[in-house]
């Protein structure tokens, strides 16, 4: 045979070209996990062509070698679910989310504001007494973390503001970016009220869920936090509810709750808008996202798929003292005249 150096060249350049092309780099796996969650787990899966999304993406990310670089991928397949609630983290820090667009209900907000209710350090939970036995709870974001230690504190304020006197209530949700729902519905279940309280409904039966309160505490699905009822409230009390275009995600389900829930009444504004459950998915030792599975439904199985709508609307002013306060002051009004 002549030339055989020459058709070993020509194998192993063949070899490793097919080798190169077999085995994708550890991004391009990151990648393929991401896409391949969205596909069979989004909310919003069923409006996509994932052929065209797919071939638009892995040109955008061709030249990535790094998690980082997928940016420009994930930012478009965000936009094209219009999914405002999702997430895509890395290294514990945000890499893609999709704002959506300017919502007319939304123009008002500030980001100072938004960002200060986020934070969860400026505005604080409260729980006290009114005048003429109306107790106000302010529930405000709460993060992953002791679901026992944080409804605990939430019960033993609402306890506290039972004993000395509370019949009426204002839960102000204008505060609540979101967050942790589970202190925030066991905190203040005792007040809710037993009974099913809603759920959220996703693409198929086994994406959705059932949210119910037993004996003061609340269930999702089967999962609960279950923490004593030390002050049990034996009928159903009126409760005036505040939102502003600030309340968020958790802070919108535990809105969801409370609609349609008898002697209730909503004031304030509509809600910002990220009304849907999430779920949380791992997809490497530093990169794990976050989708929309599903959207919250009240007690009479009606759906929100845009924002929380209130009874009456009252502006919401975040930084002006309790006593001006024009949200609590309506609602003390409204509480006055209910028997």
């Amino acid at each position: 045979m002549k030339h055989p150096l020459k058709y070993i060249l020509i194998f192993c350049v063949i070899a490793n070209s097919f080798a190169a092309h077999s085995q994708k780099s550890e991004t391009a796996l990151t990648l393929d996990k991401i896409i391949e969650h969205a596909e069979t787990a989004s909310l919003y899966r069923k409006n996509i062509d994932w052929t065209a999304l797919k071939k638009e993406m892995y040109v955008l990310a061709k030249n990535a070698d790094s998690v980082s670089q997928l940016k420009p991928a994930l930012d478009l397949m965000l936009e094209k679910l219009n999914d405002t609630h999702g997430r895509v983290f890395h290294n514990n820090q945000y890499l893609s989310y999709y704002i959506g667009e300017n919502k007319e209900h939304l123009k008002n907000m500030t980001s100072e504001v938004y960002n200060e209710i986020q934070s969860g350090q400026v505005y604080e939970f409260k729980a006290l007494l009114l005048q003429d036995n109306i107790g106000y709870v302010r529930i405000v974001g709460l993060p992953v973390g002791d679901n026992q230690k944080m409804s605990t504190d939430i019960r033993n304020a609402v306890c506290d503001v039972i004993e000395k006197g509370a019949k009426k209530w204002i839960i102000d949700l204008r505060y609540n970016g979101g967050g942790n729902m589970f202190p925030m519905v066991e905190g203040i279940s005792n007040i809710i009220g037993d009974g099913h309280i809603g759920g959220t409904k996703g693409v198929t039966k086994e994406e959705s869920s059932i949210w119910q309160i037993k004996n003061a505490s609340f269930f999702y699905d089967e999962q609960n936090v279950a923490i004593p009822n030390i002050c049990p409230v034996s009928d159903i009390q009126n409760i005036a509810i505040l939102t502003s275009v600030y309340t968020a995600s958790s802070g919108e389900a535990l809105a969801v709750i409370l609609k349609n829930r008898p002697k209730t009444k909503f004031f304030g504004t509509k809600t910002n808008g990220k009304v849907t459950a999430t779920d949380w998915k791992q997809i490497d030792s530093l990169t794990a996202m976050s989708i929309s599975v599903s959207y919250y439904k009240d007690r009479k199985n009606n759906l929100y798929d845009q924002y929380v709508d209130v009874d009456e609307v009252i502006e919401f002013e975040p930084k002006v003292e309790m006593e001006d306060d024009k949200g609590i002051k309506k609602a003390i009004e409204w509480l006055k005249g209910e028997q």
